[in-house]
């Protein structure tokens, strides 16, 4: 990395917090940004406050080895000698950023040697997302940075925060009504079709958990996920989606439409030991074939116990699921994932699909997606496809599947059957 990149990275405070704001106005529920408050504990903090030129060259050999650890589109500052605070925009959720965050820590894991000095870190991140957790940068600031505090109490290398809750509800509100919801069984399931680029048909569809219409409280998809794994109503929760769309499912069956129906996982599911036994129970229930249900896993959901996880996926696969990659593509994904895991299909996120017509580096990226996991065998779907010209290039770049709004939006189960009829006599014309 040159001086000039160098320095590129490094935006003073006043520009951090101007960026910061920036991206906050700009982040909604499908594209967050992060906030992580980095302390590196460095081994030689004496020595870089008394002499100033070696702390700007700790500084360049710093961004050097963090730098293939970030996206272009990532920056980061010093905010004193001793701590980094970093922006990470444009994330789908917050998973991505605790897997940055663990790439960060990884890529300081290694000693940094400088001519005669070497460097140790023993650093802790606290992360804090947008919208989620605060709407303000000095707030979204604060509760990354008390997190951080409360792993380095509770010797840990990372905190996520803990999301803040609706100023309607006191904090205890919000679990209890999750709860009585469930005790209710009364989610509802909203299911959003994938079009086969080649045969010009629907073979799968996503699953998309939603808080009851009709409740009092309205509830966003990733704050109930958050709140249920919190509370230790995760469990619950996945056995009613699964009960959900395998009688949605069965019902599809007898009417003629077979399709796989993808379902998402929690990274907090997969350390579940129980897991596969409960899933292949609900299959038995309902007489629907592992091979009919999909299952998507987000590349964080990865990180925290390695051996498990692929002892997991591996379980999961022997008993006939599909294994798909979500959010793949964000900057932080690893090829070890295709080489380790026993994976059917990776999802090109919504950001890069959505930005490649307007940017050629989006569009690199898309296409070098498309060509990795065909050299790994491996099928390609590109969610968040809004516009004819997207569907055109991904059809030209080889992708197999694409999901998004210029088909359809999600769907109560009921609508689907119909939907899919249409599409076979109108809609596949516009293919």
């Amino acid at each position: 990395m040159t001086n000039r990149q160098t320095q590129a990275l490094l935006p003073s405070l006043d520009a951090f917090m101007t960026m910061l704001d920036t991206e906050i106005q700009a982040a909604n529920e499908q594209q967050m940004v992060a906030v992580l408050v980095l302390s590196l504990q460095r081994s030689d903090r004496l020595q870089a406050l008394l002499n100033s030129q070696y702390a700007h060259i700790v500084q360049t050999h710093f961004c050097e080895n963090l730098h293939p650890s970030l996206r272009a589109k990532d920056r980061f500052v010093f905010a004193t000698d001793n701590e980094c605070w970093f922006i990470l925009p444009q994330l789908s959720s917050e998973a991505l950023a605790v897997l940055a965050g663990h790439r960060l820590l990884n890529a300081l894991s290694a000693p940094l040697k400088i001519e005669a000095h070497t460097i140790f870190f023993h650093p802790s991140i606290g992360i804090a997302c947008a919208p989620l957790h605060a709407s303000k940068a000095a707030d979204l600031l604060r509760i990354a940075d008390q997190a951080q505090k409360n792993a380095q109490l509770n010797n840990l290398r990372f905190e996520l925060a803990s999301v803040q809750r609706d100023q309607r509800s006191s904090p205890d509100d919000l679990p209890k009504a999750i709860k009585m919801v469930l005790d209710d069984n009364a989610l509802e399931m909203r299911y959003q079709p994938k079009v086969d680029l080649r045969s010009k048909s629907i073979k799968s569809v996503e699953a998309l958990v939603r808080w009851p219409a009709d409740h009092a409280q309205s509830v966003a998809t990733n704050l109930l996920i958050d709140t249920a794994e919190q509370y230790g109503l995760i469990e619950q929760l996945t056995i009613q989606v699964f009960n959900k769309v395998l009688q949605e499912a069965a019902s599809w069956e007898s009417m003629g439409l077979h399709v796989v129906v993808w379902i998402n996982l929690s990274a907090r599911l997969l350390a579940l030991e129980q897991l596969p036994k409960i899933l292949e129970r609900l299959l038995n229930v309902w007489n629907i074939p592992a091979s009919a249900i999909g299952l998507e896993v987000t590349e964080s959901a990865f990180i925290h116990d390695i051996e498990h996880t692929t002892a997991l996926l591996f379980e999961l696969k022997n008993l006939g699921f599909r294994l798909s990659i979500d959010d793949f593509g964000t900057g932080y994904s690893s090829l070890a994932y295709l080489r380790r895991f026993p994976i059917d299909e990776l999802k090109i996120d919504r950001v890069f699909v959505q930005g490649m017509i307007s940017s050629k580096q989006d569009k690199q990226i898309v296409q070098s997606i498309i060509g990795l996991a065909h050299n790994f065998g491996l099928s390609v779907v590109a969610e968040g496809v809004e516009q004819e010209s997207t569907l055109n290039t991904l059809r030209l770049m080889g992708c197999d599947e694409i999901q998004g709004f210029y088909f359809a939006k999600p769907m109560p189960g009921q609508d689907l059957l119909n939907w899919c009829e249409e599409f076979n006599r109108h809609i596949v014309e516009r293919l």
